[in-house]
């Protein structure tokens, strides 16, 4: 039952359709009516169509009863509850007529954001946890409802939790990188409390996604990232990167990329390790980027024995990539980017642009390499929900040709051309 309201509650897209549900509950006592979302927000679409596994993108209007969601419960979790039961689990008390519980609601919300004016603002204004509990107020209805419920029954914890986070907010620094299990221990006693399952942890993550002006994370990967942002290191050894050819730096040469190259392997970078590194050196100062793990292994393989700097970027822009790549970038290396001609490699590559500007170049994304990539492997582009703005006119460019063909096309086929690239130092592109 704990995870199942824990899958709720930590979800904000969640809140407008579990309000309007306890109303009809309560209103019907049984599973009657639907729930009518009208202009539904990203985080409500994303979250719906996660749980029912279908599309509700871009819909003026979405409408769930509370039948249908009762049987997609059952579907999901093992051993769900009835609705009525999740309802009084996710508002923490019993199923009240639906005039009383929404003065009730009404009252929670003005006596927390009260409080927390009042009370707590004072002490932190001016800094980055005061700016933060200015938006808690503003946003009391939906992100911060189920504390401003636990508030009534449970004033000293929840006042407690919130002043731990503000201290945590004015803790963090930006010039190093630390243990998020450190940096929790220091700020509360508790190794674990700010971790994404933790006692503080979906606040201190809700809070980290306001500063940081981000999604609040929906699940364990998403908050690594966060936290990242944040110079925290959480779960660094999951989230890792697959290099070759790369020289890296602490106080002196990182000994196991020092042995992985002088054999000419790939080897794995954890978050953890390339938190510790201080600068990297790419062979020719340049770094050439694949998006596939096949294309990858094949270049490995090809180019032996070739002073190269390779990176997989299989796993898209994750918190370990864009470390490493920042350091390559603060070297002064060239990054060039080769993946598949689809909306998924196009858009890894537009945020690659965004994100490094002018060292970032596009490699094999002509269209003359398309339709060479087209002729041994194509598959159909999908229709896209919304039409896709990129923002380097290479992609861009590419993408107008791939609406036009319908057909998406992987790079595999372009390997040998790029192992060429690579021998050459780039001097076809």
């Amino acid at each position: 039952m704990e995870d199942i309201l824990r899958y709720f509650t930590q979800d904000a897209g969640f809140t407008r359709l579990m309000e309007g549900m306890w109303d009809l509950y309560a209103r019907h006592g049984r599973c009657f009516g639907a729930v009518r979302l009208l202009k539904p927000q990203a985080d409500e679409e994303k979250a719906i169509s996660d749980f029912f596994r279908r599309d509700y993108y871009d819909q003026a209007l979405i409408r769930i009863s509370l039948a249908e969601f009762e049987r997609q419960l059952h579907k999901v979790f093992k051993d769900a509850p009835s609705l009525g039961v999740l309802l009084e689990g996710y508002f923490a008390r019993p199923i009240t007529s639906p005039v009383e519980d929404a003065k009730d609601r009404s009252k929670v919300r003005d006596s927390f954001a009260h409080h927390v004016k009042t009370e707590i603002l004072p002490k932190y204004e001016g800094t980055p946890a005061g700016h933060w509990l200015r938006e808690m107020i503003a946003h009391m209805r939906r992100t911060y409802k189920p504390w401003a419920e636990k508030f009534i029954t449970t004033p000293d914890p929840v006042e407690a939790q919130v002043k731990t986070v503000c201290t945590a907010l004015n803790a963090l620094s930006q010039d190093e990188y630390i243990l998020l299990s450190d940096f929790s221990h220091r700020i509360c006693g508790d190794s674990q409390a700010f971790d994404f399952y933790g006692s503080h942890g979906p606040l201190f993550l809700r809070a980290l996604a306001r500063r940081f002006n981000a999604q609040i994370p929906a699940n364990l990967e998403d908050s690594i990232s966060l936290y990242w942002q944040a110079g925290l290191l959480s779960n660094g050894v999951l989230n890792t990167v697959t290099v070759l050819g790369l020289i890296a730096f602490c106080e002196d040469a990182d000994a196991a990329c020092e042995y992985y190259d002088s054999l000419g392997e790939a080897h794995v970078l954890t978050l953890e390790n390339i938190s510790r590194f201080t600068r990297v050196n790419a062979y020719g100062n340049k770094v050439f980027i694949v998006e596939s793990t096949p294309v990858f292994a094949l270049l490995c393989e090809r180019l032996r024995g070739t002073q190269a700097t390779i990176i997989c970027a299989a796993s898209g822009l994750n918190a370990a990539l864009d470390r490493l790549l920042s350091l390559c970038c603060d070297s002064g290396a060239q990054l060039y980017f080769s993946g598949n001609m689809d909306l998924k490699g196009l858009q890894l590559g537009d945020n690659m642009y965004l994100r490094y500007g002018k060292q970032f170049y596009p490699w094999r994304f002509g269209k003359a390499d398309y339709e060479q990539a087209l002729a041994e492997n194509e598959a159909m582009l999908p229709e896209e929900k919304k039409e896709t703005a990129l923002h380097n006119d290479v992609f861009a460019s590419l993408l107008s040709v791939m609406r036009k063909k319908g057909k998406t096309a992987g790079h595999m086929p372009l390997v040998n051309l790029l192992a060429l690239d690579i021998r050459k130092h780039i001097t076809t592109i």
